[in-house]
């Protein structure tokens, strides 16, 4: 195609009109056989991508394209390449995303270009980059010549932890997941394995204190417990219709003080999926961040990990096994939401069937609908019989703020009773599980990793299951 220079001198020509109509025509037949000849002397230069195999959701991830000139002369060139939707272009300090009009590059003869840019994944799954497009300017500036090279390339997105953890919430995961196991003690003995002996310190149990070995040493001996070990953990996820919706990393008492963005920002939020901030995820990303996390844990418990997904349909079923955090991301990297109800009844009843030995079972959902709800706390005292479960209820801090703003007009007031409704529902439902033996955490978004965490050591330590 004619390059700007071209289309200048084509315009100088026809100025050339004025004077002589057939001096005009030889300078356009002229300058189009020195198009023709340039152009053909423009050679395609060859081009390849390296991207990483694996990345995490909401991290920076480096993806390199290569360009060879191996002609004898320097070539100018702008590149770009084709994205997924859901891979999203680090932009340069301007803002501008260099890349999407076609990065500009000089590259001398005979040499080999390597480029790089930023993308942030948004999406978990596996994500494609296509063909890379180049448009090559020509020895004498007068055409480009356009061509791709087809390539393929494919990141697998696994679940994010690492944008999940903000402020406080990362030093205190991290120092939980540095702790080699429980030996506080809570509690004298309960589900809990002697390991060893120490001398008395302030402020332990005197239920602890191990009379026969204190008599002995002449001082007061205790004894040391750590958490059973090699138990069963068992991931039930919900990937039904209220796990799509998109939060805010909201944390506790950032919904009463109006935190977590401004008033257009919550507004997004409630909107949905199309305008939800940059910060937003998918209420299934904070759980599967959770469990990545309760996986990591396990490691240093010695516990055994399963999983199972489920909709209206039971998806995935893995038995509990020696937790191994990079397989389990592998598997949730292809968990996908859909617009249907979950069937607890089934998918619990699926894990009654499956798993035998007595197990703490980690429910991820949220509670709103009452029929729904209902199920729920059935099928949840059913399994209970048998193992312990434990549900994660990830509200909606939207909801929350919408039923405590004040009404202004009568559409205000309708919303806001609405949403009453649906927050006092759900509370009504959360009780209920917990007055029927359901351990239950009910918390926001941005503290799902952390309270997840402290609930699964706190029933190792205490030995409940």
């Amino acid at each position: 195609m004619p390059s700007g220079l071209t289309l200048g001198l084509l315009g100088l020509t026809s100025f050339l009109f004025l004077a002589s109509t057939p001096a005009a025509l030889a300078a356009d037949a002229a300058l189009l056989v020195l198009l023709f000849i340039d152009g053909r002397r423009t050679k395609a230069p060859s081009a390849a991508r390296e991207v990483p195999r694996i990345s995490s959701l909401g991290v920076v991830t480096e993806v390199a394209i290569t360009v060879t000139n191996e002609m004898e002369h320097p070539i100018s060139l702008r590149m770009t390449d084709d994205l997924d939707p859901s891979l999203r272009r680090i932009s340069g300090p301007d803002g501008r995303d260099e890349w999407e009009d076609g990065f500009a590059a000089e590259i001398p003869a005979r040499t080999v270009l390597r480029c790089r840019y930023n993308v942030r994944p948004r999406a978990r799954g596996f994500l494609s980059l296509g063909a890379i497009h180049l448009r090559t300017l020509s020895p004498w500036g007068l055409a480009w010549r356009r061509s791709s090279v087809a390539v393929s390339d494919t990141l697998q997105v696994q679940p994010g932890v690492r944008d999940l953890l903000r402020d406080r919430s990362s030093h205190a995961i991290r120092r939980k997941l540095r702790t080699p196991g429980a030996r506080r003690n809570l509690q004298w003995g309960d589900g809990r394995e002697f390991e060893s002996l120490r001398d008395y310190a302030e402020g332990d149990d005197p239920r602890t204190i191990d009379w026969k070995a204190s008599a002995k040493r002449r001082k007061y001996v205790v004894r040391n417990y750590e958490a059973e070990r090699s138990q069963n953990i068992i991931l039930a996820i919900d990937a039904g219709r209220h796990m799509r919706e998109r939060l805010p990393p909201v944390r506790a008492g950032e919904v009463e003080r109006g935190g977590g963005g401004d008033e257009a920002g919550w507004r997004r939020v409630a909107a949905g999926d199309a305008q939800a901030g940059p910060l937003d995820r998918e209420r299934m990303d904070y759980a599967l961040g959770a469990c990545m996390m309760i996986a990591s844990r396990a490691q240093n418990f010695g516990d055994r990990v399963g999983v199972v997904v489920f909709d209206d349909r039971v998806r995935h079923v893995s038995p509990p096994r020696r937790s191994d955090p990079p397989s389990l991301a592998r598997t949730l990297a292809g968990v996908e939401t859909r617009l249907v109800e979950p069937n607890y009844p089934l998918a619990l009843a699926t894990l009654g069937r499956n798993f035998r030995k007595r197990s703490l079972v980690i429910l991820f959902c949220d509670i709103i609908d009452g029929s729904v709800s209902r199920a729920l706390v059935t099928s949840l005292t059913r399994i209970g019989r048998a193992h312990l479960p434990l549900a994660i209820a990830i509200r909606n801090p939207a909801l929350e703020r919408a039923a405590a703003r004040p009404a202004s007009t009568s559409a205000d007031a309708y919303h806001r009773a609405a949403a009453e409704e649906m927050v006092q529902a759900r509370a009504t439902t959360l009780q209920v599980m917990r007055q029927s033996g359901i351990l239950v955490v009910d918390t926001p978004p941005g503290d799902t990793l952390v309270r997840t965490l402290d609930k699964y050591v706190e029933i190792k330590e205490r030995g409940l299951l």
